[in-house]
């Protein structure tokens, strides 16, 4: 077990290594060739030789290019992601509030789309071809086929901005000025629990769409293997409960693939936060990331990226972990 966890953690090591430098390569080896070069940025208007030079100095871009990486490196290990000269801030005061939204946002929608697919998927499994196993695969299509980008508006004028305007499903039946769900904008848990919610519910159905559809396809496929095992039979012919047999040999046997599953799609969501942080205006990494690209915040951008790299890389090492001791065959297979 200890040889496992240590492949595994000396794997996560590597992977964020090789992230770290393309990131660095791209925003300022490439940008330095280009022209566009981080301290002409930060310079100004047709900067002086002198004052270039003195930019370039404080931002470290005049060493050589190993010695920027291993000093960006280094600042990465001791949490700091440099330092926004447009904002006159240090990236990290910037990126750290920002991933708090997106994680509430994503772990959020990962907990609805978990919450939606596990019944859907698991009620098929269990009674194929009834009206709600056709319900539920009707949903998966529908989910898997209506893109993001069309969800999010529609869910914010339907449900949040057209009841302020007393219409719903096209009637004017509401009072005027009814308030379901915040048309935008974010509150974090720590100042309100329940706003906090009341503000999130809407993007976690956006963002969860898709992802309940697709695990409601795993988790039937997979019911479906399971319950045509040898194991089963015995356990039905002794007399086991449904529910207990689903939960107690079923479900342990579904639940590492679904883990490393989650793991992998928590990673991806965290990259595709951006449409529906803009849609809510939710200051996540995202919505941050956009608009350091959009006023060529080098530090902020490079910071936004390593730092969403760098928990997709650590949620995929530690749900590898996980589906190890899950799986003791993982563990073998590794050794």
């Amino acid at each position: 077990m200890i040889r496992f966890v240590l492949k595994r953690l000396g794997g996560g090591v590597v992977q964020l290594i090789a992230v770290t430098f393309l990131t660095w390569l791209l925003f300022y080896v490439i940008a330095s060739l280009t022209g566009a070069s981080p301290a002409l940025r930060v310079a100004g208007r047709n900067p002086s030789p002198e004052r270039l030079a003195q930019v370039a100095h404080t931002l470290g871009t005049d060493k050589p290019y190993w010695q920027q990486y291993f000093h960006f490196l280094w600042g990465l290990v001791r949490g700091d992601f440099g330092f926004s000269f447009n904002q006159r801030r240090p990236v990290s005061e910037i990126i750290f509030p920002a991933a708090q939204a997106t994680a509430s946002l994503v772990i959020g929608a990962a907990v609805v789309w978990l919450l939606i697919a596990i019944p859907i998927g698991a009620y098929g499994a269990m009674h194929p071809r009834s009206i709600g196993d056709v319900g539920g695969r009707v949903f998966a299509i529908l989910g898997m086929s209506i893109p993001i980008f069309w969800v999010a508006p529609m869910l914010s004028y339907l449900l949040a901005y057209l009841p302020t305007q007393g219409v719903l499903v096209g009637m004017h039946i509401l009072p005027v000025g009814t308030r379901w769900f915040p048309i935008d904008g974010y509150v974090p848990i720590t100042r309100s629990p329940v706003d906090w919610a009341h503000h999130l519910i809407l993007p976690w159905l956006a963002f969860s769409t898709t992802f309940a559809a697709i695990y409601a396809r795993y988790v039937r496929t997979l019911t479906i293997e399971q319950l045509s095992d040898d194991y089963v039979r015995t356990a039905e012919a002794k007399g086991m409960r449904t529910s207990r047999m689903l939960v107690m040999h079923v479900g342990r046997n579904v639940a590492p693939v679904i883990t490393v599953l989650l793991g992998i799609d928590i990673g991806i969501a965290l990259g595709g936060t951006l449409f529906v942080e803009t849609v809510f205006n939710i200051p996540g990494l995202g919505y941050t990331g956009i608009n350091a690209i959009q006023t060529l915040d080098y530090p902020l951008v490079t910071g936004v990226i390593t730092f969403a790299a760098i928990v997709a890389v650590a949620a995929n090492t530690f749900v590898d972990l996980i589906h190890g001791f899950l799986d003791p065959r993982m563990r073998i297979g590794l050794h």
